[in-house]
């Protein structure tokens, strides 16, 4: 589709097969695929031979199509149980957003919390959350929730935890 040779195509295999299959591909202008072909032997003396040929399998028979349905339907059962447990849970104390195309959603509190805190104590009770100040220092309020590898049984016991330690540093913090 491109006639004039200025677009460049990117994928990866590490979102969707395996992060450390360490795989991706771009397609653009021959001159430019040629100087970064030549640019990449040079910085990493190429990539496994086997995790290519894995990689090529997966592209050439259909699996990965076959598995992009697969996950597409998972990731979507796990955002969807989120927001459900999301909406159960947290409505009074919080609201979100979810992003498209992501494996996140971002929560913000209605009333300031101590966040950090809240980290340490949830995960104390082994829920793991990622701060809103780890993606923009100035948050202090919000936390990005990951569901891609939870299991649907640990979200709903993990956003339970979340919702009853951030009211109980809500009321802590504004006594």
């Amino acid at each position: 589709m491109d006639k004039e040779g200025n677009v460049l195509y990117l994928g990866t295999l590490s979102k969707t097969v395996s992060p450390g299959l360490r795989i991706g591909w771009v397609t653009g202008p021959e001159p430019v695929i040629e100087r970064l072909a030549d640019i990449k032997m040079q910085t990493d003396f190429g990539s496994s031979a086997l995790s290519q040929w894995a990689a090529a399998k997966w592209l050439a028979e259909a699996c990965y199509e076959e598995h992009l349905a697969w996950l597409r339907k998972e990731l979507k059962a796990r955002r969807d149980a989120t927001l459900r447990f999301l909406q159960r849970y947290t409505v009074d104390i919080a609201r979100w957003n979810v992003t498209t195309g992501s494996f996140y959603i971002w929560v913000t509190f209605h009333r300031p919390l101590p966040v950090r805190r809240l980290f340490n104590q949830a995960l104390t009770k082994n829920v793991l959350l990622n701060p809103g100040s780890v993606y923009d220092p100035d948050d202090r309020q919000s936390l990005r929730l990951s569901y891609s590898y939870a299991a649907l049984p640990d979200i709903g016991k993990g956003i339970k935890v979340l919702a009853e330690t951030a009211g109980q540093l809500m009321s802590e913090h504004t006594k």
